[in-house]
């Protein structure tokens, strides 16, 4: 008797910091375009976003040539961390706000304010509420940060499905930085997101260290964890960028991302691309 082919493993793939420069916002929108990408997540404190960015991710959405966009969700990447050149400089540096968060000595009222005021923009750039949260450098799920996160999640949107990222690894056999950010709040997040019913992924992957040509090569390793709701994260550029630390990996991951070994390989691995806000994701 004829046995049916499994179905597709559906995954998400989100690329992060959309609005950061020129270049970034380039390469996700053409790879938004054709259906490489499921998830954007973006910066709606940059002084791009409501002039230039905003208004470009609108018009890809509404096209019929870049439908695909209606089936990607789109998401706040809350940023504390990032200045985009700025001579004030950003609220913090990473190494401090990371020791602060692990001293209680953040100041809730004044992130409440800051996320907040991200949202509005988001909204008044995107025409809607974010379909999800994450956080530029994964700062959302430092204590007192999240805690913040999840309370303004509950009194701004209520019953309404904004899912959170979380950062728990999608294989345990995965050592040096996925384990640190698991370590440091990933898995807290994880199990508070749970508690409250708030959806999530299930499963993390696309941390490397930013210097890999063999881009494919880390990507295969995380599709061999590939199981369903997982997030693969990405941060693609169709050129390099100014004012960007990893600005030289982001087009290699652009190319990959564009190549016909890209849509090989997720077919090799029984997987497809989805957004997460159409899977089932609470427990």
């Amino acid at each position: 008797m004829a046995t049916s082919a499994r179905a597709p493993i559906p995954i998400a793939l989100c690329a992060d910091d959309y609005a950061q420069n020129q270049a970034i916002d380039d390469g996700i929108l053409h790879l938004l375009s054709e259906r490489r990408l499921s998830a954007v997540s973006c910066f709606s404190n940059s002084p791009r976003w409501l002039q230039r960015s905003a208004p470009a991710l609108r018009e890809a959405a509404g096209d019929a040539a870049g439908a695909a966009a209606a089936a990607a969700d789109i998401g706040l990447h809350f940023n504390l961390t990032e200045d985009f050149g700025a001579a004030a400089g950003a609220p913090y540096r990473l190494r401090g706000l990371i020791l602060r968060s692990l001293f209680t000595r953040l100041d809730s009222k004044s992130l409440r304010q800051r996320l907040n005021a991200q949202l509005d923009a988001f909204e008044a750039g995107y025409g809607r509420p974010p379909a999800f949260i994450d956080g530029h450098q994964h700062v959302h799920q430092l204590p007192g940060v999240r805690q913040v996160l999840l309370q303004v999640l509950g009194a701004r949107y209520g019953d309404v499905p904004v899912w959170v990222r979380n950062t728990v690894p999608a294989s345990a056999a995965w050592r040096g930085k996925p384990l640190v950010l698991k370590l440091l709040g990933g898995a807290m997040t994880a199990t508070a997101l749970r508690g409250l019913g708030i959806p999530s992924n299930r499963g993390f992957a696309g941390v490397y260290g930013f210097d890999r040509a063999d881009y494919a090569a880390c990507f295969a390793e995380w599709l061999q964890a590939a199981a369903p709701g997982m997030l693969i994260m990405c941060h693609p550029a169709a050129a390099v960028g100014d004012g960007d630390e990893i600005a030289a990996q982001r087009p290699v991951e652009y190319h990959f991302l564009r190549s016909p070994e890209f849509l090989a390989m997720l077919e090799g691995a029984g997987v497809r691309l989805a957004p997460l806000s159409g899977m089932e994701m609470t427990d």
